[in-house]
């Protein structure tokens, strides 16, 4: 029997079939071995490659994370500036408004008004200070000079004395004053609001601002007219005529109703505000929320992972078997 013959396939002589069919063992498993090796550092560049895709797939998230909430922050703080910015201009008219109800709340109860602030406040161009004896001197300005002095007697009182008078009329002659004002929550027994003893004008505190207003006017227009002291005598003492009659309290009377009305006004306006206040802050609130579910869904789908296997661009090529050749 003829024993069948075969070309190695490394070399290409002549084999025995036997030695041939060793050969191709052992070439098929050094493919093998070669494919496992391959296989192995494909998976090996392949996890690299997903830890590094998970590297910055996470540098990404948190870069839109870090936009998101500084968008975030920058809208909600230029809101809260603007309702700061309302709510401090608002607070101190609520504080000027309570100040003047109280002082309107103050008439007949013996309750102190800083005249001082007051009367700063409503004639700036004039000079207003404190004497030594606690009374105000109120020096009425007029293109820079002055047009008269008011003394201004405002201390706290709780019953009615002569003697207030006396004191404050000395105190007008060593200013060199034209009026006094006793501002006064206590009268006595026959009078009310508004009185003149001795030439001291007694008012109630609430009133004060008006009668000084009144006299401030006749002191500039003396002045503006250059009166004479006989003149400015006789027009003083038709002013004071004028400012006890009922006619005058009256219309006094009628301002102070007004002035009352223009504070329900400041209160209504004052509630207002509140509620839109109250509003504002319902609608900041709705705001963050919403901002943070926008962040919440923009991180769940940045952060979602895909579960379909990655497709290879190309075909895996694979050591072909071996073709024996005859």
């Amino acid at each position: 029997m003829i024993e069948a013959v075969e070309r190695c396939p490394w070399c290409g002589s002549k084999i025995t079939h036997a030695k041939f069919v060793q050969i191709q063992d052992a070439i098929r498993k050094e493919e093998q071995r070669k494919l496992a090796a391959l296989e192995k550092a494909f998976e090996t560049e392949r996890a690299r490659t997903k830890q590094d895709a998970e590297k910055q797939r996470r540098i990404e998230i948190a870069e839109i994370r870090q936009i998101l909430q500084k968008d975030r922050d920058a809208a909600l703080a230029k809101q809260e500036a603007a309702f700061a910015r309302e709510r401090d201009a608002l607070q101190k008219k609520v504080v000027e408004m309570s100040r003047r109800v109280k002082a309107g709340a103050d008439i007949g109860e013996g309750g102190d008004i800083d005249l001082h602030d007051e009367l700063r406040g409503a004639f700036p161009e004039d000079q207003i200070s404190r004497t030594k004896g606690g009374t105000l001197l109120h020096d009425v300005r007029y293109k820079g000079k002055s047009a008269g002095k008011i003394v201004i007697d405002s201390k706290q009182r709780a019953a009615w004395q002569h003697a207030f008078v006396a004191k404050l009329r000395q105190a007008q002659s060593e200013a060199g004053a034209d009026h006094a004002i006793l501002a006064t929550p206590a009268f006595p027994a026959g009078k009310k609001e508004l009185f003149v003893d001795s030439g001291v004008i007694v008012v109630a505190p609430a009133r004060v601002r008006a009668m000084v207003e009144v006299l401030r006017k006749a002191l500039v227009a003396m002045h503006v007219a250059k009166l004479s002291d006989a003149e400015r005598s006789d027009k003083l003492s038709r002013l004071f005529k004028f400012i006890t009659s009922s006619g005058f309290k009256r219309k006094l009377a009628e301002a102070s109703d007004l002035a009352s009305e223009a504070l329900e006004i400041d209160v209504e306006e004052k509630r207002a505000h509140d509620n839109v206040w109250k509003k504002r802050g319902t609608v900041l609130t709705r705001i963050k929320h919403v901002l943070r579910e926008i962040d919440t869904d923009v991180s769940a789908i940045v952060e979602a992972r895909d579960l379909t296997p990655p497709q290879s661009g190309g075909a895996v090529i694979r050591p072909a078997a071996f073709r024996v050749k005859s």
